[in-house]
């Protein structure tokens, strides 16, 4: 697939599928099979693994991907990455990540990663199962094929098409920002910092304050060895940031987990009403959180509004703390970087960079700006093509959303699982994968949507959504016990025991019904 390049270093690749488009030329061939998944990230080969350990019948697969490899965003992730969450927690059902990495906290290396992935193509053969991955490939849903490497068009006769790829996520490699970028400034994806350096007095101004900017300025004052004052974070919103080190560095903070810890520290508070119509009654919750070492703020003292489970150790967190002088914050997000380097706020307000003019030289002279604002989690390129059911009537599977942290390759195997369940009719497996409610209809902001702002609890919140679809899988014959015999599941990996987790459930719908924030028709739809 060829790249089209833009300014400023960054390559978009074109997308992996497209839901139509004029055909160039017919298919010279044609390929059948019984599954045809359209993406081999996280989601399409959670959800091939357990389509065939779990297939009523042998089926055969066809996995096709843009990439040469499997692996999704790994393949595009920069080389100082790693897993943030347990490797206990990721990955496949039948095979343990956690075999495959060599770091003391079980975090895997993106090669750890890829190299796991690519394994399984060769265990799934090993094992007699029907699966072949074509690399390189775009498919087009609308006429049913693919090109392939060479450009030939592919078609592919498949019983069932399931799309893999609606949850990509959006990295700076590939996602622009949405800042313009004047002449001469030097504005880089996180990928290109190793080969910066910290030579010749260079500065640096990473753009973004979620973990991808987390990680940029950790590898420049760890690895590089920048020093503070030649840094420059610029933070739009302080995020919440989960802690590795207690109880265990193998267990993290479950969504439904942390519903309990808001409900306990709203009754602890006197149950205030007005804690229900703000952001109070989840703050509690962290705030809760925090006291028990489970949380850590970046700066002391001052109230994180977003959230998106980025995960730190102590040390991590110490040293970005460190970093807090460097920090740029309460003017809202970047809006434009002038030609001279300054800095461009949404509202209108510039600010000059501390070196700006240094030695007669302007900011964009003396520093190189790391674009770490592509916010992985908007999903981008899945939300121009609007909200669909996971299960259609036209034999399309749609792999999304079910259930918030840690999720990604959870969704996939659930969704798996369901289809496999020959006794559960299309509309009962719907039933079963109620999805947030869409985005509220309007004009997008100029500079994007703010994942993972810390609001109100409201019924559609993708919280409440994550309890309703597991109080409904544990009242699905035999979902439960497959659940709490599941690695990706993030509840068996905290210890709990099929018993437990029902009544976790039970316990935190009961009180959110109580504390008004969920009634008995919204409880059980």
């Amino acid at each position: 697939v060829g790249l089209l390049l833009i300014p400023h270093n960054f390559a978009a690749l074109s997308r992996l599928a497209v839901r139509s488009s004029p055909l160039v030329s017919m298919a010279t061939e044609t390929s059948s099979c019984d599954y045809l998944v359209v993406g081999a990230g996280a989601s399409g080969m959670s959800f091939v693994d357990t389509l065939l350990l779990h297939a009523p019948e042998p089926v055969s697969v066809t996995l096709l991907d843009k990439r040469e490899q499997p692996g999704g965003h790994w393949n595009d992730a920069y080389d100082y990455v790693t897993l943030h969450q347990p490797a206990r927690n990721y990955g496949v059902e039948s095979t343990a990540l956690e075999a495959f990495t060599q770091h003391p906290e079980k975090l895997a290396s993106r090669d750890e990663i890829l190299d796991y992935y690519r394994s399984l193509l060769s265990r799934w053969g090993e094992a007699g199962h029907r699966v072949s991955f074509v690399g390189g490939a775009a498919y087009d849903f609308g006429s049913a094929s693919y090109v392939d490497a060479s450009g030939s068009r592919v078609g592919v006769d498949a019983s069932k098409v399931v799309d893999a790829r609606y949850t990509e996520n959006d990295l700076p490699l590939l996602v622009p920002p949405k800042f313009s970028v004047g002449d001469g400034v030097d504005l880089i994806p996180p990928n290109q910092l190793p080969a910066r350096g910290a030579g010749e007095g260079r500065r640096y101004c990473v753009l973004g304050g979620g973990k991808t900017g987390q990680d940029a300025v950790l590898f420049l004052r760890q690895t590089l060895g920048v020093p503070l004052d030649r840094i420059a974070w610029v933070v739009p919103h302080l995020p919440w940031i989960t802690a590795r080190d207690p109880p265990s560095p193998l267990r993290q903070n479950t969504c439904i987990e942390f519903i309990a810890s808001a409900l306990e520290a709203h009754a602890a508070a006197g149950s205030p009403p007005s804690a229900l119509s703000s952001s109070a009654f989840l703050q509690s919750a962290f705030a809760k959180l925090e006291e028990e070492g489970k949380v850590y703020r970046l700066l002391p003292g001052e109230t994180p509004t977003k959230f998106m489970d980025a995960t730190l150790n102590r040390r991590e967190a110490e040293l970005l703390r460190e970093s807090a002088p460097s920090v740029i914050r309460g003017r809202g997000r970047v809006a434009s970087l002038s030609s001279t380097g300054d800095l461009v706020f949404a509202d209108g307000s510039e600010l000059a960079l501390p070196w700006a003019n240094e030695g007669g030289r302007s900011a964009a002279e003396l520093t190189t700006y790391v674009h770490c604002t592509a916010g992985a989690f908007n999903f981008g390129a899945s939300a121009a093509e609007g909200r669909r059911p996971v299960f259609s009537s036209e034999g399309e599977i749609t792999v999304q959303e079910l259930f918030q942290f840690p999720g990604f390759c959870f969704n996939g195997a659930v969704v798996a699982w369901l289809e496999c369940q020959q006794g559960l009719s299309l509309a009962q497996k719907n039933a079963l994968c109620e999805l947030p409610p869409p985005p509220e209809e309007g004009e997008a902001p100029p500079l994007g949507q703010v994942a993972g702002q810390v609001g109100p609890l409201s019924a559609g919140h993708p919280l409440l959504v994550s309890l309703r679809n597991l109080r409904r899988w544990y009242a699905t014959p035999g979902m439960g016990e497959w659940l709490h015999g599941l690695r990706l599941f993030s509840l068996a990996m905290n210890g709990y025991s099929l018993a437990e987790g029902r009544a976790l459930v039970e316990k935190n719908c009961d009180g959110l019904v109580e504390a008004g924030l969920l009634t008995p028709p919204e409880e059980g739809r």
